[in-house]
C-alpha cells in the first residue's frame, strides 16, 4: 500500500541520532477558558542547523510543505494542533499532537464546516445520498437555560479526540487507500464497499473526572453491522487498531482504571445505535437512555462474572463535537489472555459475523471446540452427555448470562450480538458468554423471551437444548428464584441502584448529546416520517421515568411468573386466571382486595390507582 510505503521512507530518512526527539506544546490540551500563546519545543536537546518546525491545523500530517513555525502562535479559538521538525530532506521528529476545545466554539459548531462535503454516503436500501450533518442545534444552544447545560455537559465526561486528514474520513473518492471511512462504511448489506479500511490518526483522551492525559497514533476504521448503513445512522461507531505500521503495536494505559487490564490491541468507540435519538425507527428514537447496552455489561460483572469494559466520553472529530460514545474493551485474543489467563495462543472468539449471511466465525482461534461443546448440548437430556458438557460450558455463568437478557426481554438477541469465548487447555472454565450491543431492552414489561430458539449454535438453541436436562432445569430455577427476588441482583433495588450509577455519569452529557443529534430525524433526514424534536427534558426524562415507575418495580415478578411457565422444579406453576373477573397478582395468587398496583386478569394487565 502506497501510505505503508511513505512510512518506510519516511523512517529511513530520519537519522537515527535524533529519531527520539519529541515536541512538546506549552499548554496542556483539553478545554480552554481563555485564548493563550502556544510554543512549540524539543523535548531533548536542540534541532541541527537549519531544521525547521512545520505544522497543520486542518488535522492533516506536516509534510515539508506544511506552515513553518517561527513564533509563538496565538490560540484563540478550537484548534488541533499536529507538528514536526524537518530537515532540507525530511521528518526528524515524531508527529505532536494536541486539541485545544473552547466550549464557545462548540456551541456555535456549523453544519457548512470549511473543508468538508455537503453530503455522506449513499443510501443502500434505496435510491439517495445522506445529507451531511455537522452542526449544533441553534435553538438548543442559544437558549439560555440549555446553553449552560450543554457546556456543563461537555465537560462532565473525558474527551476523546480523533485528529486525522478530513480526505481519511470525508474524500468521496472509491479507493481503497484514499477513500474516505465515513463515505464507504462498508454495511453488511449492499455495498460492502470500506469494509475493512483503515486510516492512520491520532487520538487524544483529555480530563474528565479520571483526568485522563493520553495521546497515541494508531489506526481506524468503522465498526457494526446495520448502524453502518447511512440511512439508518448518521452516527457510526469506530474502532482504534494498534498496530505498528500506525504507531505502537499495543496501547498500555490503565484506560478502565488501576485494577482492570491496561494492555489493548484494539479498542471499540461504541456510537449508541439502538434506542437513541439519531435511530431510523421512531420508537426506538422516543426510548433513548443511552445505559442499556452498558447496564447489562455491569450486571455481568455485579454477578462475578467476565465482562466487557466501558467508558463514556465525549468524542471529537477534528475538533468537531460528535455526541456521547462509550469506549469498550474488543473481544480478542489480548481480552482473553487478561480476562481468563493463559496465553494469546490458547484463546476461541466466537460471534457471529454480519456480512448478511449471518454465520457463525472464530474471530480468534478455531470452531473445533465451539462445535463440540454445541453437539455436546444437543444431547444434554443424557446425564452423561450433560456431564461432559460441564467441562465445555461454564453453566454457572451461562445460566446468569440468559437471566440477565430474559430480566431485560432482549428482542435483538440471539440472531447476533453476542459473544462467547474460551481458553482451551486445562485450566479451562469452559465457553462464557459475553453481554455485547445489548440495546433493544427495556421495552414493554410483559415482553418474554424465554421461548427464543434461534438454533442449536446460538445462546437460545443452547439454554432450550439444556433445559431438556432436569440437573439443568433445576440449577436454573433455583438461580432464577435467587436473583429476581426482591434482594436479587436482578431484584427491583440492585437493578435501578445499577441503572442509576450509570445515568448520574451520562446525566450532564445528555444535553450536548441532544443539541447534537436531537434534531437529526425532523430536520435533516425524515426516513420513514418526520421525527419529532428530542430534548433531554421531553424525552429523555420521561422514558427514565416510565422506566423507575412502572418498569423496574414490576419486571423481576414478572419474569419470574414467566419462568414458572417452563417449570423448573422447586417454583410452583402459576395458576392461569380460571375466569374473566378472577384477579391475579404477579406471584399468581389470586388477590381478592387489590391494594394499588399491577395485576393480571385473563392473561392481561390490569393496573389499580389509588
Amino acid at each position: 500500500m502506497r501510505y505503508r510505503l511513505l512510512v518506510i521512507i519516511l523512517a529511513v530518512l530520519m537519522p537515527l541520532s535524533l529519531s527520539a526527539q519529541k515536541l512538546a506544546f506549552s499548554q496542556q490540551h483539553g478545554f480552554c477558558e481563555a485564548p493563550f500563546s502556544l510554543t512549540i519545543d524539543v523535548t531533548d536537546g536542540t534541532l541541527p542547523e537549519g531544521a525547521v518546525i512545520r505544522y497543520t491545523v486542518d488535522g492533516s500530517i506536516p509534510t515539508l510543505a506544511s506552515q513553518v513555525y517561527s513564533q509563538p502562535l496565538d490560540i484563540q479559538t478550537t484548534t488541533i494542533l499536529r507538528a514536526a521538525a524537518f530537515s532540507a530532506t525530511g521528518r526528524l521528529t515524531s508527529i505532536a499532537t494536541a486539541t485545544w476545545i473552547f466550549a464557545a466554539d462548540v456551541l456555535k459548531q456549523s453544519d457548512h464546516p470549511a473543508g468538508y462535503p455537503e453530503t455522506w454516503g449513499k443510501y443502500t436500501q434505496f435510491e439517495g445520498t445522506a445529507t451531511a450533518d455537522y452542526g449544533m442545534d441553534q435553538n438548543m444552544t442559544t437558549d439560555p437555560v440549555l446553553a449552560p447545560k450543554i457546556v456543563e455537559g461537555l465537560k462532565s465526561l473525558p474527551v476523546l479526540s480523533i485528529v486525522t486528514d478530513k480526505d481519511n474520513l470525508f474524500s468521496h473518492e472509491n479507493d481503497e487507500e484514499r477513500g474516505g471511512i465515513y463515505i464507504f462504511t462498508g454495511p453488511p448489506v449492499g455495498d460492502a464497499t470500506g469494509h475493512g479500511w483503515t486510516r492512520p490518526t491520532s487520538v487524544e483522551l483529555i480530563g474528565g473526572p479520571q483526568q485522563h492525559d493520553l495521546t497515541i497514533d494508531c489506526g481506524l476504521r468503522l465498526h457494526g453491522g446495520h448502524g453502518r448503513l447511512a440511512e439508518k445512522n448518521p452516527k457510526h461507531s469506530f474502532r482504534l487498531v494498534f498496530k505498528s505500521e500506525y504507531g505502537p503495536k499495543s496501547l498500555e494505559y490503565p484506560l478502565f482504571g488501576a485494577d482492570e487490564p491496561s494492555k489493548f490491541n484494539q479498542l471499540v468507540l461504541r456510537c449508541h445505535f439502538g434506542n437513541a435519538w439519531q435511530h431510523w425507527d421512531g420508537g426506538n428514537r422516543e426510548r433513548a437512555q443511552y445505559t442499556r447496552d452498558v447496564w447489562a455489561r455491569r450486571m455481568q460483572r455485579k454477578m462475578g462474572h467476565t465482562s466487557v469494559n466501558a467508558l463514556y466520553v465525549n468524542l471529537f472529530l477534528n475538533g468537531m463535537y460528535w455526541g456521547i460514545y462509550n469506549i469498550a474493551e474488543r473481544v480478542d485474543d489480548q481480552f482473553g489472555k487478561d480476562h481468563l489467563g493463559g496465553s494469546k495462543s490458547d484463546i476461541d472468539v466466537v460471534k457471529i459475523e454480519e456480512d448478511g449471511g449471518n454465520h457463525h466465525e472464530a474471530s480468534e482461534g478455531t470452531l473445533d471446540a465451539w462445535e463440540q461443546m454445541v453437539a455436546a448440548a444437543k444431547k444434554a437430556s443424557s446425564t452423561s452427555s450433560y456431564q461432559q458438557l460441564q467441562s465445555m460450558l461454564d453453566i454457572d455463568s451461562f445460566i446468569d448470562y440468559m437471566l440477565i437478557n430474559q430480566y431485560a426481554g432482549n428482542t435483538d438477541w440471539a440472531h447476533h450480538n453476542w459473544y462467547a469465548i474460551l481458553r482451551r487447555g486445562t485450566d479451562s472454565q469452559g465457553f462464557r458468554f459475553l453481554c455485547w450491543d445489548t440495546e433493544i431492552i427495556f421495552g414493554d414489561v410483559y415482553e418474554s423471551v424465554l421461548d427464543k430458539n434461534n438454533g442449536s449454535a446460538y445462546p437460545t438453541g443452547l439454554f432450550q437444548n439444556l433445559m431438556k436436562n432436569k440437573d439443568f432445569a433445576d440449577r436454573y430455577g433455583r438461580r432464577a428464584l435467587e436473583l429476581l427476588s426482591d434482594n436479587g441482583l436482578l431484584g427491583p433495588k440492585s437493578v435501578v441502584e445499577t441503572w442509576d450509577s450509570l445515568y448520574h455519569v451520562i446525566s450532564k452529557a445528555i444535553y450536548a448529546e441532544a443539541a447534537r443529534w436531537g434534531d437529526y430525524r425532523r430536520y435533516v433526514h425524515q426516513y420513514q416520517s418526520k421525527g419529532k424534536y428530542y430534548t433531554v427534558d421531553d424525552y429523555y426524562m420521561r422514558e427514565r421515568n416510565r422506566l423507575l415507575n412502572d418498569y423496574f418495580p414490576y419486571r423481576s415478578a414478572i419474569v419470574l411468573a414467566d419462568i414458572r411457565r417452563i417449570a423448573p422444579s422447586g417454583i410452583q406453576p402459576v395458576a392461569a386466571p380460571e375466569a374473566d373477573n378472577r384477579l391475579f397478582n404477579l406471584q399468581g395468587q389470586q388477590v381478592q382486595h387489590p391494594s394499588p398496583g399491577i395485576y393480571i386478569r385473563d392473561g392481561k394487565k390490569v393496573i389499580i390507582k389509588e
